[in-house]
């Protein structure tokens, strides 16, 4: 519960990173640092050891859902294409979703889950991290459809990335 208070604290502060292709490309790095400590963690509950979340493994989860956020919206802002917008925004919800999970729960099948199901949303981010990163700003473009909601279901653009 103390993490969830201070993970809610932390999203009434201001964002002090500006999104931009390097934000993207730096969001990719800490996707495959974030990818390894999970691959780690998943290990250790297969051969039953007692896997205990801590407050650092936590809030980086909790800032990859945010960065992923932050880019979704420098791709609406900058007239990107809505696909991208739509798998940040697919990304920053299943980040908080398994890891409010891996918080809450006490058995280890829904945490080996979860971690799986983060690994995996890891391992899309650092492919993401590319296309994000080559992608220029288009000034101008009007775009065919509305940035701030998604065609499809983001729960769907992940399924389809994994």
């Amino acid at each position: 519960m103390k993490r969830l208070f201070s993970s809610f604290i932390l999203m009434l502060l201001p964002l002090s990173a500006h999104a931009s292709a390097d934000l993207a490309q730096q969001w990719g790095k800490e996707a495959r640092r974030l990818s390894g400590a999970t691959a780690d963690m998943m290990l250790a509950i297969d051969l039953g050891q007692d896997v205990v979340l801590t407050d650092t493994f936590a809030l980086d989860v909790y800032r990859f859902g945010r960065t992923s956020a932050d880019l979704a919206v420098w791709i609406d802002d900058t007239k990107g294409p809505n696909d991208l917008g739509c798998i940040f925004r697919g990304m920053a919800a299943e980040s908080e979703t398994q890891l409010l999970t891996l918080e809450t729960s006490t058995d280890t099948e829904p945490k080996r889950e979860s971690l799986r199901r983060l690994a995996s949303v890891f391992a899309d981010a650092e492919m993401i991290a590319i296309a994000a990163k080559h992608r220029a700003p288009t000034p101008g473009l009007i775009s065919q459809s509305s940035h701030a909601t998604c065609a499809a279901d983001t729960n769907a653009v992940l399924n389809v990335l994994r």
